[in-house]
């Protein structure tokens, strides 16, 4: 009945055209590295680049243990989320490439050099074995997690804030005072535990952030230029737009969902929208894994099938909260079936689990896109999510969510605390086992050398610099294995160091 409503519903929104930008809920919060949301709730991006370790099975365990206890100790009470956020594309290596490059070619240029062909043809080469990857821990703290008494006192100091009347502009006192310190603790707990894990992380300065948002929206209109206007940056007045003399919007910081949405939205079927100039499709997961299985046997079949994806798991915390009541109404249902009874007594073990380890709500959604003029590709891509996702850990997912725009948002990075994907309640400790640890991370940020990973992840190295205090290369390998061709490689990453003005002499 419940597939019939969404079916209809989705048929009857066709053709129409939906403001996306209703779906952006950020504000900014006067701070460099946070962000508010409508509620008041504070918002902190942290860019997880990778693990700074092989990571094996024993590794992997070792990982899901510790993370489970330093990760997991703000989620056993309310008013704390946490959305991981994964996206691969293989059409966005170049751009990736060009960026990691520019000191090699600036290098030859400063030497005398001509190695354009040369680096032309591996940026050509390159291009075909990798694919951009990027991975973001988004952090919020809720106004849930204030007492009543502190929540309504904060309200009120809020509210007596002076501002101006401009109601289509940012307003930089939206946040509330007393959840900063709460907010600023949880940040640099997250921060801690990942580099106690051995994983490189950085919590992203709100220009960057909001960049990478509407990256997440439009892919192919990202530009590393784009920055957004925020409080602390110049003003830059519009026309006015009204008559109201008193509304100062037009000489204010224009909202950020307006910056960010560029493009509009239009519902093409009850699964397909198109937003901007490209064509969306989202799945949610309905049926959590029976079998928690680890993530790179999900990100094996997303490459296997070629889809560039962007994948959203929301954890928030207090999940046996929720169960107590479920829990409830299934025990006075009990009477009508015996699946009533075993929800009760499933729900009831969670209750008692959440004694000893953090329960958490967990949602889970995935999208893809394809051009404008490509609907046959995103049904088949659509398709190939589907079948992904529900052969990691025998788990069920749908892509029948009601309103399509809706469900392609809930996989977009940090727009709101929010997706169409059903909840499921679960040990934070099974949750951990899907995320994805495994992914290598190279000590530098850009390199000579663009090493890779097995499965296509770009690896940087740089020769010579401070985070060594001195460096050898050992290699071997069988005859015609490409030891020559790679020290060739490293030898020419020495000459094109950034930087570098005379030839090396080593």
């Amino acid at each position: 009945m419940l597939t019939l409503f969404n079916e209809l519903l989705a048929a009857t929104m066709l053709a129409f055209r939906q403001p996306i930008e209703t779906y952006i809920d950020l504000e900014t919060a006067d701070d460099p590295n946070t962000l508010v949301s409508g509620d008041g709730s504070l918002v902190s991006f942290v860019k997880l680049h990778g693990s700074r370790q092989i990571i094996g099975d024993e590794e992997y365990r070792w990982i899901v243990d510790q993370a489970t206890v330093k990760l997991g100790s703000r989620f056993d009470r309310v008013g704390y989320a946490m959305q991981i956020y994964f996206m691969r594309d293989a059409s966005m290596i170049q751009r990736e490439i060009d960026r990691c490059m520019r000191g090699n070619r600036s290098a030859a240029r400063a030497i005398e050099l001509q190695l354009s062909d040369l680096l032309d043809e591996r940026r050509t080469n390159l291009a075909r074995y990798m694919a951009h990857e990027e991975v973001y821990l988004v952090l919020w703290t809720r106004p849930a997690a204030l007492s009543p008494n502190d929540l309504k006192v904060a309200l009120k100091q809020r509210a007596d804030k002076k501002w101006v009347m401009s109601p289509n502009a940012q307003f930089p006192m939206q946040a509330l005072e007393a959840l900063r310190t709460r907010h600023r603790s949880y940040v640099t707990s997250v921060i801690a535990s990942l580099e106690e894990i051995a994983m490189k992380a950085s919590v992203t300065e709100v220009h960057q952030a909001l960049a990478q948002v509407r990256t997440s929206i439009y892919p192919t209109a990202g530009h590393d230029q784009w920055r957004a206007n925020l409080p602390g940056d110049p003003l830059m007045p519009r026309t006015a737009q009204g008559n109201n003399k008193k509304d100062a919007s037009d000489i204010l910081w224009p909202p950020i969902r307006r910056q960010i949405c560029t493009g509009d939205a239009q519902t093409i079927s009850s699964t397909i929208v198109r937003v901007g100039d490209l064509l969306w499709g989202g799945v949610d997961m309905t049926l959590a894994p029976s079998e928690p299985s680890p993530f790179p046997q999900l990100l094996s079949r997303l490459i296997d099938s070629e889809v560039p994806f962007r994948l959203s798991f929301l954890v928030e915390s207090a999940g046996a909260q929720g169960a107590k009541f479920l829990s409830g109404m299934a025990g006075i249902l009990t009477f009508t079936n015996q699946i009533n009874k075993q929800i009760r007594e499933s729900l009831k073990s969670l209750i008692v689990l959440s004694q000893s380890q953090p329960v958490v709500k967990l949602r889970i959604s995935i999208s893809t896109y394809t051009h404008n003029n490509e609907r046959k590709l995103i049904e088949t891509r659509l398709s190939a999510l589907t079948q992904a996702l529900e052969s990691w850990g025998y788990c069920q997912a749908s892509s029948a969510g009601g309103d399509p725009l809706q469900t392609v948002m809930s996989s977009a990075l940090g727009v709101a605390c929010a997706s169409t994907a059903p909840a499921s309640i679960a040990p934070f400790h099974e949750v951990v086992k899907l995320l994805p640890w495994q992914r290598a991370c190279s000590p530098f940020a850009d390199g000579a050398v663009l090493f890779r990973t097995e499965d296509g992840r770009m690896w940087p190295y740089q020769m010579g610099t401070t985070l060594t205090t001195t460096w050898f290369d050992l290699i071997f390998a069988q005859p015609g294995s490409g030891k020559s061709v790679l020290m060739n490689a490293l030898n020419l990453g020495a000459i094109g160091k950034r930087g570098t003005s005379p030839l090396p002499r080593q």
